[in-house]
């Protein structure tokens, strides 16, 4: 990679920022990174600007050991996990939507504790394309994690979020005691942070109306069920229309290729992926995050909020059962017991910040 020395300056800059503020690094630090051929470049030059501060820091590059089967036929080697689970601080910077930290070390629930920033050690995914580009606003992204953080335990306290849009979508969703989990997902940097609730059985109610993108169907290796792919772009469709009672998808309806293909799944998968697994309040605005985030599938875009389908049975623990698949509705509006907390793509942080700070 030839880089002017701005551009390496800045790469030097931005991963600072990411190492003291959003990972919280110390020297002495032990560190690992799990890339591949397409990050280590990247991977490189965040590990240079980590030595100069004092840390410790290998590259591992699963790229060869994930294959064709992208991590998916291949059993977990132990070497890897071992370094993963004593390490003080891992970064995974393989693509985030085909590849997971439960593909290295076993375990959804100790991936998925990765996501809320908890777990033993600190594992974060970075998503590292750009890093010679970004034009970050600390202050913005720090004012991102603050958001979801005050969101999250004001919801812990609320009653029930209440989601529309001019589309359609009618969605009540019980928070407070009710949900089977709730985190602020702080894992995912430096760019994209929200406040996912895995819902409990009976608690979700209402008509979701889906006319942003998916995520890849069939454990993120599959073709999405509403792409927003380079060459094949759906989203000039008609939105899915998906109705919930009792927690459970029980119709939808849309255009009909896409509606083969949510058949098509509901065929395939055991269990049957007809669950609401996850409302997922995207709580960051940084422009970013839709330019380097995400690359995979488009979707998680800002001013929007998901509703995942699937078939999660171990709600209390985990957000990501064997099928997960995120909904994108655009321009929602969000409330909170009555309170509108977003509208027009706009947090109302004041009220936000009071009621969670």
């Amino acid at each position: 990679m030839l880089l002017t020395r701005e551009q390496h300056e800045l790469a030097l800059k931005n991963s600072e920022f990411i190492l003291l503020k959003l990972a919280e690094a110390k020297p002495g630090d032990n560190i690992v990174m799990l890339g591949d051929t397409k990050s280590y470049e990247y991977s490189y030059l965040f590990a240079e600007c980590a030595r100069k501060l004092g840390m410790n820091i290998c590259i591992i590059d699963v790229g060869i050991y994930g294959g064709d089967e992208k991590y998916t036929k291949l059993p977990i080697m132990e070497p890897v996990k071992r370094a993963v689970l004593s390490a003080d601080i891992t970064f995974m910077v393989t693509p985030q939507v085909q590849t997971g930290f439960d593909y290295f070390i076993g375990s959804k629930k100790e991936a998925d504790a990765a996501l809320a920033g908890k777990g033993s050690g600190k594992r974060f995914i970075l998503e590292i394309d750009g890093l010679d580009k970004w034009q970050i606003n600390e202050e913005q992204v720090m004012m991102n994690r603050r958001r979801a953080v005050a969101l999250y335990n004001w919801l812990k306290r609320a009653d029930e979020v209440h989601v529309t849009t001019e589309k359609g979508t009618d969605l009540y969703v019980k928070v407070g005691s009710a949900p089977d989990g709730m985190y602020p997902v702080m894992g995912i940097i430096p760019f994209y942070s929200e406040v996912a609730i895995v819902p409990s059985f009976h608690s979700v109610h209402g008509v979701v109306v889906a006319d942003g993108a998916t995520e890849r169907a069939y454990n993120q290796h599959g073709f999405p069920i509403r792409p927003n792919l380079p060459g094949q772009c759906e989203l000039w469709m008609e939105p899915l229309r998906m109705e919930y009672e009792d927690s459970f998808l029980v119709r939808y309806s849309g255009n009909p290729i896409q509606v083969a293909r949510l058949d098509q799944l509901m065929k395939d998968i055991d269990p049957k992926p007809e669950l609401c697994d996850e409302l997922g309040i995207v709580t960051t605005d940084s422009l970013e995050n839709g330019i380097y985030g995400w690359k995979e599938d488009q979707s998680h875009s800002i001013g929007c909020v998901h509703v995942a389908i699937g078939n999660n049975h171990q709600r209390g623990e985990i957000i990501h059962s064997t099928e997960h698949i995120d909904f994108d509705i655009n321009h929602p509006v969000v409330s909170v017991d009555g309170h509108v907390i977003i509208h027009d793509g706009v947090f109302e942080d004041e009220l936000i910040l009071k009621m969670g700070e």
